[in-house]
């Protein structure tokens, strides 16, 4: 009996700096990553193999910061000096922008710019990675601060693609129910019209009001994709302005199922980054200002503008971010308990997990009453066509000969 191994594909540098990319059997990570470094390489990266994989976005993204943080975590882990382990990531980048701006950073530790200074000098790089890179570069500590952004990077990434796979289905669906009964509404009722009006036969009311809405839309279709594209415009223009994302946040906060979902969202957000940032060495008001920033909600983030007015003046955590009215009470308890017990950034980090599975319990309870519901008003507009033409069929079969 032959024992198939699985398949990977791994990266690696050797002590030149020449990077190599190859797959092979094994039988696990691990095994593979020892026998790489018997050989003389350092691994970058090792993942299950894949028959087809499409790079269709040329811009760098956050999968792109990710593969770049733990690659360069694996090189300073291996003993190389920061250029030199810079300079082997803008030779090999994958996509073009990221190869640049590691040139450009590379260029700057050259000049004698901090990693975390070059690095805030592009927008690929969010503040909270410059300001942990920076702690860790205050603390001597840059490689484990290196993987602790690593997991941030993993465990936002991971929670956003969840989100993103459940809604796929409902979206799909709404599409290809959309373009069906747009066919019928463009070509195939309008054929029926002729025949109809070649017959000269009075027709039921459902039929002259489908008959009349397919002519509408037949005849002014591009006046409902002008209005849609001009809407969409104006409200991003809108949207974009400090008065229009206000307007708009302050909106979404008003409605009901959807503020229940924002309300787990910002919490989540603001929890897992200021328990990353306060984890990481970087200061409290330091770390409160970017989780502000992150949060995606701008009238939540102006609430908290008092959080860090208060750790200023010496009064605590818990108590502000109370008086802020933003949180539930369950998270403004366990607050409390971790500011007691000096744990306060587990907590927030816990905080973060809490509410990141209540928004997946949320997302998939919702897409459950969302997929039924997008089919039976998809088929209620079919069953309506189908029974306009019928009823008009039956009609005309009634002419006396």
């Amino acid at each position: 009996m032959i024992l198939i191994m699985p398949e990977f594909v791994y990266e690696a540098v050797d002590r030149e700096g020449k990077k190599i990319k190859a797959k092979v059997q094994a039988t696990d990570v691990e095994t593979l990553k020892e026998s790489l470094k018997r050989e003389g390489y350092i691994p970058l990266s090792i993942s299950p193999f894949r028959e087809s994989r499409f790079n269709i976005f040329k811009r760098a993204g956050q999968k792109d910061l990710l593969v770049l943080t733990q690659e360069l975590a694996s090189l300073l882990s291996s003993g190389l000096p920061l250029d030199r382990a810079i300079f082997i990531l803008s030779q090999h980048a994958e996509k073009h922008e990221l190869r640049e701006i590691l040139n450009e950073i590379y260029k700057d530790l050259q000049q004698g710019k901090s990693l975390s200074e070059a690095m805030g000098r592009h927008k690929i790089f969010p503040k909270l990675y410059v300001n942990m890179v920076r702690s860790g570069e205050a603390g001597g500590v840059l490689e484990p601060v290196l993987m602790r952004i690593v997991s941030f990077l993993e465990t936002t990434t991971a929670f956003k693609e969840e989100v993103l796979s459940a809604l796929i289905y409902p979206i799909l669906l709404t599409v290809v129910g959309s373009v069906s009964i747009a066919i019928l509404m463009l070509y195939v009722i309008p054929r029926f019209a002729v025949i109809f009006e070649e017959m000269g036969q009075s027709l039921p009311l459902p039929t002259m009001i489908l008959l009349n809405m397919s002519h509408f839309v037949v005849k002014f279709w591009w006046l409902g994709v002008a209005s849609l594209i001009a809407l969409i415009y104006f409200l991003r223009r809108y949207a974009s302005t400090e008065e229009g994302r206000l307007v708009m946040d302050r909106l979404l906060l008003k409605i009901p199922v959807v503020r229940r979902l924002q309300t787990r969202l910002y919490i989540s957000r603001f929890a897992r980054t200021m328990g990353t940032l306060l984890k990481s060495g970087v200061p409290i008001l330091k770390a409160i200002r970017i989780s502000r920033e992150v949060v995606g909600n701008e009238v939540v983030s102006k609430k908290l503008e008092g959080l860090e007015e208060g750790v200023r003046k010496g009064r605590g955590v818990s108590q502000p971010l109370r008086e802020s009215g933003v949180f539930p009470e369950i998270v403004l308890q366990m607050v409390a308990v971790g500011e007691e017990a000096g744990r306060l950034e587990e907590t927030f980090l816990n905080i973060a997990e809490r509410f990141e599975n209540e928004t997946r319990s949320m997302i998939k309870r919702l897409i459950a009453f969302i997929e039924p519901a997008i089919i039976l008003f998809m088929g209620l507009i079919v069953a309506f066509i189908v029974i306009s033409m019928l009823l008009a069929i039956f009609s005309i079969n009634e002419i006396p000969l």
